[in-house]
């Protein structure tokens, strides 16, 4: 049986949380570095957590949403203790925070099965679908290498059930496979398809409460067995 196999990009093939952690990590130091030490790093990046999930709602996952809770993070600290800090403090630290976008993410390490996938094009057909904006996830893509080993790569602003259904209708046998329960898994399978959940460092807004049977793996490679049987290792 031929597969046409669907995969999520940030997470699934890429090491983007790790990646978002260590801006974070850098970010909360800055403004712990502004505030004067007034305030400790977990609760700067407990209130940055909760400014940019919700953000989402109005800026959805636009590259201006991050560098945003992040200088709402900072004005929230001011405020609320009252403390001055340098007009240029706040453009300093959308700045740093802006340069998650510039980075190469790495790659995950078990993505060496996607080149065995394109050796057996008799079994399956690839496709990459990602979430976010067009020249952020345009240059992760294309970092990793992998594109060449891709039949299509499609960007959208829109991870919903209806992207899944024109797939669905798109494709002869689709299977998405992703770390995100919320943008890959769930509404796949409201849209029909099959879907497959990789267990991945993932961030907290991927959660979404369901009531389907999902099938799981801990690594891409765990796909040979689960799809294919023997047939990819021939």
């Amino acid at each position: 049986m031929k597969y046409d196999l669907i995969f999520d990009l940030d997470d699934t093939l890429i090491q983007t949380q790790a990646a978002f952690r260590q801006n974070i990590d850098l970010c909360a130091d800055l403004v712990y570095e502004v505030l004067g030490g007034k305030v400790i790093i977990n609760d700067i990046k407990e209130i940055f957590n909760k400014i940019d999930l919700e953000l989402i709602k109005e800026l959805g996952f636009s590259k201006k949403r991050y560098p945003f809770a992040w200088a709402s993070t900072l004005e929230f600290f001011i405020e609320k203790h009252n403390i001055e800090v340098s007009s240029t403090a706040i453009e300093q630290l959308q700045s740093l925070a802006k340069m998650i976008f510039q980075e190469n993410v790495p790659l995950q390490s078990d993505t060496f099965i996607i080149e065995e996938f394109a050796n057996h094009k008799d079994v399956a057909s690839m496709t990459i679908l990602t979430l976010g904006e067009k020249d952020v996830q345009t240059k992760r893509v294309m970092d990793t290498g992998l594109v060449q080993y891709f039949d299509e790569v499609i960007i959208t602003q829109k991870k919903d059930i209806n992207i899944y259904l024109e797939l669905n209708k798109k494709l002869s046998n689709p299977v998405m496979i992703g770390n995100s329960l919320r943008s890959d898994i769930v509404p796949a399978i409201d849209a029909g398809m099959k879907a497959i959940h990789i267990i991945r460092d993932s961030w907290s807004y991927d959660e979404i409460e369901h009531h389907h049977r999902i099938d799981s793996i801990q690594s891409l490679d765990e796909l040979k067995l689960l799809l294919f049987g023997n047939l990819v290792n021939q």
